[in-house]
């Protein structure tokens, strides 16, 4: 099943985020994309999250280096990816600027 076809009719980007288990980083980057996404009241939104433990192939598959990792897709299918913790609020909050609903 393709991500991005599930997205098919939805104007909102698809986000992936790439995680290495319960590495300390990759929890606080849940942490904080989950924080994030409820600031900006699109709780009913939730990244795809990829395991690289689990499924190395994908990390190859979409180019992603290192975790953790947020892969966002347009629905035009263009790629954009946000490498980290999260824990830049402002740089966060610029990445998923297109999902405020305020805007």
């Amino acid at each position: 099943m393709s991500i991005i076809k599930q997205s098919g009719e939805s104007r909102l980007p698809v986000l992936m985020l790439f995680v290495t288990g319960t590495a300390p980083r990759s929890q606080r980057a849940r942490t904080n994309i989950a924080k994030m996404l409820e600031q900006l009241n699109c709780t009913d939104i939730q990244p795809y999250e990829i395991d690289l433990l689990e499924q190395p192939e994908q990390g190859i598959k979409h180019s992603v280096f290192a975790t953790p990792s947020l892969l966002k897709v347009s629905p035009t299918g263009g790629v954009s990816v946000l490498y980290g913790d999260l824990s830049e609020e402002d740089r966060l909050r610029r990445f998923l600027s297109d999902l405020d609903p305020d805007q």
